[in-house]
């Protein structure tokens, strides 16, 4: 590709249709049948619109779309599921590497491995994975890609047991800023791998993972328990002490939640407030049904935790997240849970604008905090629990009330906060998160990342500046 440079705020075209010339995959433009639709994504907060989509077929068409964004000097962001809550999948009049066209996925089942590209989802990823039995910590909606999930961490049911997917992370090929074709692993570029393992997209465009899978299913036992919003402090007080001591496969998390319009409802219940216990137990079927038999004693409104298909826990999120609603997230690791925290909590829930919003206490340990602080890139691997404050809603007329409510629920927990948390499940990402959330490390990954990026192309991310 020649030298051929853009007009500032535009893209040039003969350096467009130089591109053309050897692209296979797709280029979509502004008042093409797909912009629009091609342009979406899971934050509806953030309706922005490219000068151009690059979809490429493969690695090769990654190089060339890296090669037009490094001339042209616009910004550049990497969509693969889109569920960036921070709204870095899409850019405003820049260039955008659309990644959902490359969907291979090859599953060993004797090393217990799998490969896939970067546009596959988790919904595909566990399709394959369970048609061996097999499966590593995924999302838990299934429609979150799978490479900037893993890339920031990987928080899903399964990371207990066997910790985050960034910790199954056995080898990333991806191309860096200068066009170079890199593969990471532990014996090569082992230091890029370190920083892919919670370092985000900051190096380079990913193009494939290789996971470690683990024996998953095909039946755990999974489900949700909904009580009476009166019982809060009871059924949360009660899922902190059983968490102390749950075997490593319980994954589970306990929420204020709105009950749906659904059968499984009491219509009395239907849109009204609940405090609910949603997870999985990736082990023996008997042992899961001892372990919640004392939240049974509670006497639940509605209980679904039952034996069920792997594939199915791993959607039971799905609803409450639909895809393209607006999204204000923050989240924190916490170092317990104490009783002036749940009186907190259950204030704060009744100050919840919106049905669609879930505040969570997630329960963390085991596989995470067997991991050493400085073996990859992620912090905070001692900490018992997270605190999720997801703000959901549909109309943009309420935008101030719900970002309130996260901003004044993160400002009543300040004294409870303790730093290292993962940005994943951050909407508003400043300087101080990303020092708080690297800490001592982010010397190391600033290094890192003038190696493969010195001039900061990959900025639209959780961004660590080149040193």
């Amino acid at each position: 590709m020649t030298d051929t440079v853009t007009r500032a705020g535009a893209l040039d075209a003969a350096a467009l249709d130089e591109l053309r010339e050897g692209f296979r995959g797709e280029v979509i433009e502004p008042g093409s049948a797909e912009y629009d639709q091609t342009r979406a994504v899971f934050n509806g907060m953030f309706d922005r619109k490219p000068a151009t989509i690059l979809r490429p077929a493969g690695t090769a068409d990654v190089i060339r779309a890296i090669g037009l964004a490094r001339l042209s000097g616009l910004p550049l962001a990497i969509r693969g599921g889109g569920h960036s809550v921070a709204g870095f999948s899409m850019s405003d009049g820049g260039i955008v590497i659309d990644t959902r066209g490359m969907k291979g996925i090859r599953v060993d089942p004797k090393k217990r491995t799998a490969r896939a590209q970067a546009g596959v989802n988790w919904g595909e990823f566990d399709q394959e994975t369970q048609a061996f039995g097999l499966a590593t910590t995924g999302g838990r909606v299934t429609t979150t890609g799978l490479v900037g999930f893993t890339l920031g961490s990987g928080s899903g049911w399964l990371e207990r047991k066997h910790g985050f997917a960034a910790d199954n992370l056995i080898s990333a090929d991806l191309v860096t800023a200068d066009g170079e074709v890199v593969t990471a692993t532990e014996d090569e570029n082992a230091e890029l791998l370190w920083g892919l393992r919670g370092g985000g997209g900051n190096f380079g465009v990913v193009t494939e993972l290789e996971f470690r899978l683990h024996e998953v299913g095909p039946i755990v036992y999974g489900g949700l328990a909904a009580f009476d919003p009166a019982q809060s402090h009871e059924v949360i007080r009660m899922w902190r002490d059983l968490s102390a001591d749950a075997p490593e496969a319980l994954g589970w998390a306990v929420a204020s939640i709105t009950a749906p319009p659904e059968p499984f409802v009491p219509q009395e219940w239907h849109g009204r407030r609940m405090i609910a216990i949603a997870g999985q137990f990736a082990g023996d079927l008997e042992e899961a049904e001892r372990l919640l038999k004392p939240l049974r004693g509670l006497k639940p409104v509605v209980d679904l935790w039952q034996p069920m298909p792997y594939l199915m826990t791993q959607g039971l999120l799905d609803p409450g997240n639909p895809y393209g609603a607006r999204s204000y997230w923050r989240a924190y690791n916490v170092g317990g849970i104490e009783e002036s925290m749940i009186d907190l909590f259950v204030e704060r829930a009744a100050e919840i604008p919106s049905p669609l919003t879930a505040f969570i206490f997630l329960g963390m340990g085991g596989a995470i905090s067997r991991v050493g602080e400085n073996d990859t890139a992620l912090s905070g691997r001692n900490v018992p629990f997270n605190m999720h404050l997801n703000g959901i809603w549909e109309s943009g007329d309420d935008d101030d009330a719900n970002i309130a409510w996260v901003r004044e629920t993160t400002k009543a927990f300040e004294p409870h906060i303790v730093p290292g948390m993962a940005l994943n499940f951050t909407t508003e990402i400043t300087d101080a998160d990303i020092e708080d959330s690297y800490g001592q490390k982010l010397t190391r990954l600033r290094k890192l990342k003038s190696t493969y990026d010195p001039t900061n192309l990959f900025r639209l991310n959780q961004n660590i500046p080149p040193a």
